[in-house]
């Protein structure tokens, strides 16, 4: 059986919405009963051996829009910033479980790099400010340890809602998506919200991008849900992000509907056709692809392709027809049969890098090459071969697949 797990933070996410969605599907699980408020006993708990003292969390059920949320607030005494090297030896020493303080470190360096890069320093002197205090040191690590309750094989996270406006900052106000926002989303499929306040902190942009990765809701059983609240109720919707647990019997996921958009263009250029496809995918198709064709006349062509899900389907076509000017999208109903995944993340040259791991083989995430190859000067496939290497070694890789 398979478990995934899908995040829907089409409403916005922060780091306590992700920990009320998780605590309110973690009680919800039948596979491992429990209620909220002892859940959340049992995190504060387990979280005591970090060793931060000054915050506590707050447990309570809400309404946003007339919908029943969890709201789960963490208050704490913003101390002074800190490195990533305090924060990384906090959680190395913090002897919670080793999936806990793997992905935890994972989101804190991850926040770290993007730092590093639009502050023009080395990862090492990044001074965390907003995301270094001590309620995003309890809201990080506090997801990881309730996802890892929850047990799950994969996590798929939606498109991501996005506000307008500014937000206070250590360093003055700045525009919202915040600039770390942005970069943490690079590549996500994101929707606007005509909503005047940042939806989407950085602290809640890196927990989804660390935790899985981009796609509609997996086929299968739905097993339980929970929804977790932003501390304002705009009205204008629910300000909640919900999280949905699916199992799939058998070692391989339930076909899956989909469809394929086609279109001809002989009158586009290649460095259009080249953004095509990134416009595309970052749309939701799940892929997207350009053949090269001869039309009537002789005329040289492509056929640009999406495979989408029933869920963007209007918005990837949108995407086709606005990016390449066609007149007309052909449309074919098609069924996926998708094999079964998880994913791991090792080391590389001081960087993560996200491993997709199927039952035939693993394939290291290609953006995690690249800016690592960028970044030393290397090529690409060195970089591909060492991650692999890197992931053969470890004690937990003697087996591919788990189902």
């Amino acid at each position: 059986m398979t478990r995934r797990l899908w995040l829907d933070p089409s409403f916005g996410a922060s780091g306590d919405m992700l920990l009320g969605a998780l605590a309110g599907v973690s009680a919800d699980d039948t596979s491992a009963p429990g209620d909220a408020v002892a859940i959340v006993e049992r995190l504060v708990g387990a979280l005591e051996v970090l060793g931060v003292d000054g915050w506590t969390i707050d447990y309570s059920p809400v309404t946003r829009s007339g919908i029943t949320a969890t709201r789960t607030a963490v208050s704490a005494e913003h101390g002074p910033a800190r490195h990533w090297s305090d924060i990384d030896a906090l959680l190395a020493d913090s002897g919670l479980d080793e999936a806990v303080v793997a992905g935890a470190r994972r989101t804190f360096r991850l926040l770290a790099e993007i730092e590093a890069a639009q502050h023009g320093v080395a990862i090492d002197e990044v001074h965390f400010h907003e995301v270094g205090a001590v309620d995003a040191i309890v809201d990080i690590v506090g997801a990881w340890w309730l996802l890892d309750r929850l047990g799950v094989d994969e996590v798929v996270v939606g498109p991501v809602g996005m506000g307008h406006g500014t937000v206070p900052a250590a360093h003055g106000a700045l525009p919202i998506p915040a600039p770390a926002t942005l970069e943490l989303l690079r590549g996500a499929p994101v929707r606007s919200l005509d909503t005047p306040f940042e939806t989407c902190t950085p602290t809640g942009a890196a927990l989804l991008r660390s935790m899985g990765t981009w796609g509609p809701i997996p086929g299968g059983t739905i097993v339980a849900s929970g929804r977790g609240a932003g501390g304002k109720d705009p009205g204008s919707h629910p300000n909640v992000v919900t999280a949905v647990l699916i199992e799939t019997v058998g070692s391989a996921a339930a076909p899956e509907v989909a469809v394929v958009l086609t279109t001809n263009v002989d009158d586009v250029t290649p460095e259009v056709l080249g953004r095509v496809i990134d416009v595309l995918l970052a749309a939701g198709a799940d892929d997207a692809w350009l053949t090269p064709i001869t039309m009537k006349k002789g005329r040289p062509a492509h056929q640009v392709s999406a495979l989408a899900a029933p869920a963007v389907e209007a918005a990837v076509r949108s995407a086709l027809s606005i990016e390449t000017g066609t007149l007309g999208i052909r449309e074919t109903p098609v069924v996926k049969h998708v094999a079964p995944r998880r994913f791991d993340t090792v080391e590389v040259r001081g960087s993560s890098v996200r491993i997709k791991i199927g039952p035939h083989g693993a394939k290291a995430e290609h953006d995690d090459l690249v800016a690592i190859a960028e970044r030393n000067g290397i090529p690409l496939r060195h970089v591909a071969h060492e991650a692999i290497a890197a992931w053969a070694a470890c004690p937990r890789s003697t087996t591919v697949w788990t189902p």
